[in-house]
């Protein structure tokens, strides 16, 4: 019955009152939700194509849903997705944010492949099913014991005295902020007419007696009834689970800041915890991703209700083509009286041919065409062309009704160019592009309350661990950057619709082209300057740095310019040059250079000069030496010849003597 509580002070503030009021709340949201639960069921049997007591089993149906329902999957969420995590303000020189930024991004995408990817897209199959998709935070932590011996010390006579006992220490091994998915049949809210206006979210859970008796201890867990496969709420895929399990809900109420547990059967309830998470919003799970919801009711009504129409009439077209297609087929009645025919029709092969008795009167009956009538399936094609001619006309409707394009499955018109094939694809993108980013936004959404979750309750130690910011150059920041976490919106964290749909490789191709082409720009353009005022280096990496905060993946590079200005501030370049006294110095060490090769061009003539006089002084002496040689030789020959001739003259004159001595006839 609605609107039976009229004040709070109607249940008292006991365990029972509030099972009392519980049951009471649970009761109103699950009348509230009667309606799209049963229709989510049956949306999801004819995506699946159950045909179980349906009437129409024998009909054909042209699963036209499920294709448009993977198509846009496929579209949404193509890829895992990347966090990206930035400071609030994107100050170039605020160190310690970036460095906290990046540490958070690190913890954020750390763990973010499987299990995130699963809760997202069994989310986004649940609304584009039934219009509903939801997913949730928790914490988790492992422990282990520790034993400390007792603090003990010796007396002077060395008996051993204890100053402090032993003691057991529980101390965290490891921490997670794990998304898990919920199921649409497992999630009820107050009911509300926006969002803003939900006062509390139950989320069933099924639970073992094993798992009762761990969660709410022995006196609690033993009392909890469980219910067997008989139970309707057990109904949706579990109900041949052979365990028994009780159904409890969690229901974390906005208005008290406090999580009650709530079984169906029990007097009391199970358990209730103050704000366990401590989160800002409070909930454990971001806005739902809800279909159609208007400001009358949040309550999601699926897309496939809204085609519905359109989907059945196609359904029963396609039945009658296929009706129609089993009755085109070549049958006819002919003249049982007329034997031959009947040969002709059953017995006869290739080329055989059938007497026939009194041809005249077969004649005039008109032959074969006389005595055989086939069934007119002229009329038959006919009405199954105008089916398929005007089922053509119904898919396209539904093409318009639901947002779905040709241009989207592949198809295109011959002589269309590529530009135009790109205008088409982008036209109808528009048209689902409001679910696109309602999806970026539940991601985004989740990895926020994530990170709310590690920055609220991580240990330092773990945060350092897992993020492995101490291997990077920016270690230095660590300390006060784990403070600047504890910060509630110190950061803003987003998860873009193109990064989850299967991304344009080109598209992020020229992105990165056009950054490297921004950046050599920038440096040629600061080339000049820094060559003629070494000085401005610092102040024109500080601009870069500036110019890069914000791009993708930048924070590391930042750390990167920080050290460079940081060098160039310590060891700060040589002031610049005079270049007229380079110019002279330039030029004097080229006439310095001139003057020495002159100088060595003028050695090199006077070696030459003397090398020719020695040259010719010893051409000279060889030849003063030869012709004294001649002379000597010629002066040696001519008193040979002197001598001899002497010594004739003297013989001759002694032979004249003797022969003055002696006359003739003496």
């Amino acid at each position: 019955m609605a609107n039976t509580i009229q004040s709070a002070k109607d249940f008292d503030n006991t365990p029972q009152g509030w099972q009392k009021r519980w049951l009471t709340e649970l009761s109103a949201a699950k009348k509230a939700a009667k309606k799209w639960n049963e229709a989510g069921k049956r949306i999801t049997k004819v995506y699946l194509d159950e045909r179980d007591g349906d009437p129409f089993a024998r009909s054909t149906r042209l699963n036209l849903f499920s294709a448009n329902i993977n198509t846009l999957k496929s579209m949404m969420f193509g890829n895992v997705p990347r966090v990206e995590v930035s400071r609030r303000y994107e100050d170039a020189n605020d160190d310690v944010a970036r460095v906290a930024a990046e540490m958070v991004e690190r913890l954020a995408n750390a763990d973010i492949g499987k299990q995130f990817s699963y809760a997202i897209g069994q989310a986004l199959d649940d609304r584009l099913l039934v219009g509903f998709g939801l997913a949730r935070v928790a914490y988790e932590a492992d422990f282990e014991t520790i034993q400390h011996a007792p603090m003990t010390e010796y007396d002077q006579d060395g008996n051993e005295i204890e100053l402090a006992p032993g003691y057991e220490e529980e101390r965290k091994t490891h921490e997670a902020a794990p998304v898990y998915y919920l199921n649409w049949r497992d999630v009820l809210w107050s009911p509300a007419r926006t969002w803003d206006e939900v006062r509390w979210i139950g989320f069933r859970n099924y639970l073992t007696r094993d798992q009762c008796i761990e969660r709410f201890g022995e006196t609690i867990g033993n009392n909890i009834p469980l219910g067997t496969s008989k139970r309707t709420f057990l109904k949706g895929g579990i109900e041949d689970d052979p365990w028994q399990k009780a159904e409890v809900w969690e229901i974390w109420c906005l208005e008290h800041k406090t999580v009650y547990w709530v079984c169906e059967g029990m007097d009391v309830i199970c358990d209730a915890k103050e704000d366990p998470l401590g989160l800002k919003e409070f909930f454990p799970c971001p806005q739902f991703m809800i279909a159609n919801a208007t400001s009358q009711q949040y309550a999601p009504r699926a897309d496939y209700i809204l085609a519905q129409d359109q989907y059945e009439e196609l359904n029963q077209v396609t039945t009658r083509i296929t009706m129609l297609e089993k009755a085109i087929k070549v049958v006819g009645v002919y003249d049982k009286a007329a034997d031959g025919v009947q040969r002709m029709l059953t017995e006869l092969c290739d080329n055989e041919l059938v007497p026939v008795d009194n041809w005249a009167m077969f004649a005039e009956k008109g032959g074969i065409k006389g005595q055989v009538d086939w069934l007119p399936i002229e009329e038959v094609a006919k009405a199954l062309q105008i089916l398929r001619d005007y089922r053509t006309e119904l898919v396209n409707l539904l093409y318009q009704v639901t947002g779905m394009s040709d241009i989207l499955r592949g198809s295109t018109q011959q002589g269309e160019t590529a530009t135009a094939q790109s205008i088409k694809a982008k036209f109808a993108s528009t048209r689902v592009q409001a679910m696109q980013d309602d999806f970026a936004r539940f991601a985004t959404d989740l990895q926020r309350l994530r990170i709310e979750v590690i920055s609220q309750h991580f240990d330092d130690e773990n945060i350092i661990k897992q993020s492995n910011m101490e291997m990077t150059p920016d270690a230095q920041y660590i300390q006060p950057a784990l403070q600047m976490l504890r910060e509630r919106d110190a950061f803003r964290v987003a998860i873009k619709s193109e990064t989850l749909a299967a991304q344009d490789m080109a598209a992020l191709r020229s992105e990165k082209q056009e950054f490297i082409q921004g950046l050599s720009q920038f440096l040629t353009a600061a080339q000049p300057l820094i060559d003629k005022h070494p000085a401005a280096a610092p102040t024109l990496l500080e601009m870069l740095k500036w110019a890069m905060t914000g791009f993708k993946g930048s924070s590391t590079i930042e750390g990167v310019l920080d050290k460079a200005i940081a060098s160039l501030e310590q060891n700060p370049p040589a002031p610049p040059k005079d270049p007229n006294a380079e110019k002279a110095k330039a030029a004097q060490g080229v006439q310095q250079i001139k003057l020495q090769g002159d100088a060595q061009r003028e050695k090199i003539k006077v070696q030459g000069r003397q090398q020719e006089i020695q040259a010719q002084t010893q051409s000279d002496l060889v030849k003063i030496n030869a012709e004294t040689q001649a002379e000597l030789k010629k002066q040696q020959a001519q008193f040979a010849f002197d001598s001899r001739e002497n010594q004739r003259a003297a013989a001759l004159d002694a032979v004249q003597g003797v022969t003055q001595f002696r006359r003739p006839g003496q």
